[in-house]
């Protein structure tokens, strides 16, 4: 789902999101991690030194599975009174980025693949940040 469509299904909803603009930004980036930690995942089982990338491969599939949930939930506009929750899920896929990324950047040079894939859990890790930030502010 890229962000265009999701603004334009924020537009839409009767109830008007507030934060429509972050939001879809946070949920675009979210999917476009399932798809890159999982096409990471892939790659590294394809390399001679499957063995030095288990680890790699097993948080790739956690932050892919992390980034499904928050990606989801957060496409649900309607979420008066779950504030709290929103912030653990959140918080909870800033986590598994960050340790994703980090992972992925100690292979980097050898493997494009994992380059690729630690910029994108990055770029998750703002979306969810940006999103934090913006619940915290009155609505």
């Amino acid at each position: 789902m890229s962000a265009a469509v999701v603004k334009n299904m924020f537009r839409s909803h009767p109830e008007h999101p507030s934060h429509a603009e972050v939001m879809s930004r946070c949920i675009d980036a979210c999917f476009a991690c399932v798809e890159t930690c999982t096409a990471c995942a892939d790659a590294c089982l394809a390399e001679k030194d499957v063995d030095r990338l288990i680890s790699c491969i097993r948080l790739n599939h956690d932050c892919a599975a992390v980034c499904t949930a928050t990606g989801s939930i957060m496409s649900r506009a309607n979420k008066v009174g779950h504030r709290q929750l929103l912030e653990a899920q959140l918080t909870t896929c800033i986590a598994f980025c960050r340790a994703c990324a980090a992972e992925c950047e100690r292979h980097a040079e050898l493997h494009k693949h994992c380059a690729v894939c630690a910029k994108v859990c990055n770029d998750c890790i703002k979306a969810c940040g940006e999103m934090l930030s913006s619940m915290r502010m009155p609505a």
